[in-house]
């Protein structure tokens, strides 16, 4: 009978002592890039544009424009283990134009709705790869113009920590095309292409 009772406190101070010590690793295996998310972003970016004439032999002009980038974006990550998921929309603005003051373009809103696709360097670090469609639009400011939009991709990679369990924060480097079209000019149409670069560090509050 005493034998009995013995191993049955055994069993339970074994039992209690096993829980006591996989509770803090349970903790530990919380998944942290996972489900919605909102945030912020402020950067860099430079337009690249470039205009190639029709002439014989052609020539290309081409300009840049540097400017501050801020916006925000939402979106929602799956971790499925060593690796992470997940979809994110934004809206971005940005200061300055690109051009010269005969054809000056300033840069409006952009759009972009991306995929992207990470693995988990540690439990609060990711490394990941984004890419999707983007949204431009631009103003022809001198001489005056409508505005357009133009549809294009883009694609980035970046890295996003853990600073706690509801927030985290990361730096990305995106590039975007948005195609190109002709303007009539003399001599024949001018082709313009329109590219672009940015760097931007951002914010994410995790639900």
């Amino acid at each position: 009978m005493r034998m009995k009772i013995y191993s049955m406190k055994l069993f339970v101070f074994c039992a209690m002592s096993t829980a006591a010590l996989t509770a803090p690793a349970a903790a530990q295996e919380t998944t942290i890039f996972d489900g919605p998310f909102v945030g912020v972003q402020l950067g860099w970016q430079q337009d690249r544009r470039s205009a190639t004439t029709s002439l014989v032999p052609p020539t290309t002009t081409r300009v840049t424009g540097d400017g501050l980038v801020y916006g925000g974006q939402l979106g929602y990550d799956a971790n499925i283990g060593g690796a992470v998921l997940g979809v994110e929309g934004s809206i971005i603005g940005r200061t300055g134009s690109n051009g010269p003051a005969a054809l000056d373009y300033e840069t409006g809103r952009t759009i972009n709705v991306t995929a992207r696709a990470g693995l988990l360097v540690s439990p609060e670090s990711l490394l990941y790869a984004r890419g999707g469609y983007s949204n431009a639009r631009f103003s022809l400011a001198n001489p005056a113009g409508n505005s357009e939009s133009r549809d294009g991709y883009t694609l980035g990679a970046g890295y996003e920590r853990s600073l706690t369990d509801t927030m985290s924060a990361r730096i990305e480097y995106a590039y975007s095309n948005h195609g190109s079209y002709s303007l009539p000019g003399m001599g024949g149409p001018v082709v313009i292409n329109y590219r672009r670069h940015g760097v931007t560090a951002g914010f994410n509050l995790r639900f």
